[in-house]
């Protein structure tokens, strides 16, 4: 199963990326471009679990140790940003993906893997089952489409950029992208906290390895 890990823009925890890949200790990590917004403070959390959601999590936890972390690429179509972090000490597995979005049908079990609730502050790492209830055919402004996963998914602020992965064998099949909220949603703040639907929107990860590729020949330097 991929491992979530929360991203911080600046000192605030913004929402969830993901360990998508490896080269010669330069880790790739995926994540939803929107959450970055404009910041050149990038940072990513390392929890005190290791990425193993299935450990006791202690909280609130005081602190996580954190990395700064490079955007190389972005995807603005699919809402995707790469980040690149250099160290050569860190152990991860890298997750196996869906490279055909036909492999992944209506019905079909999958899991978000991710820290909602992190720009108010949670760490708590969560797997929520949903299933992929739809698949959506978005339009692009200027002609043509993107197939995308439509779950029956409760998304939360801090969700986005969850890797979402098939429950039978944990391999990738999305990334959380958002979700449709209505107006008037209960909200802490400006922070909506839940929606009166569960319906979110994922990127299919067959575009990550062409992406992944490309993120890794730029490189960190």
């Amino acid at each position: 199963m991929a491992i979530a890990i929360p991203i911080a823009t600046g000192e605030v925890l913004a929402g969830t990326g993901f360990i998508a890949g490896t080269q010669g200790g330069t880790f790739a990590i995926v994540t939803a471009l929107h959450l970055l917004g404009r910041s050149t403070d990038i940072r990513i959390g390392f929890p005190p679990h290791g990425g193993n959601v299935a450990s006791p999590q202690t909280y609130p936890s005081p602190s996580m140790p954190a990395l700064p972390a490079k955007l190389v690429l972005t995807e603005f179509l699919y809402d995707l940003a790469i980040l690149l972090v250099r160290n050569p000490g860190l152990n991860a597995p890298v997750p196996r993906y869906i490279f055909d979005p036909a492999e992944i049908g209506v019905g079909e079990e999958v899991l978000v893997v991710g820290y909602p609730f992190a720009p108010i502050g949670s760490m708590l790492e969560t797997v929520e089952p949903c299933c992929v209830s739809a698949i959506g055919r978005r339009l692009r402004p200027h002609g043509g489409s993107l197939d995308e996963l439509i779950l029956s998914h409760q998304t939360h602020p801090g969700s986005s950029g969850s890797p979402v992965v098939r429950k039978s064998d944990g391999a990738v099949c999305g990334i959380v992208r958002g979700c449709l909220a209505p107006p008037g949603v209960l909200s802490i703040g400006n922070l909506p906290i839940g929606t009166d639907t569960n319906v979110t929107y994922a990127t299919t990860a067959h575009i990550l390895p062409a992406l992944l590729s490309e993120a890794f020949a730029i490189g960190v330097e």
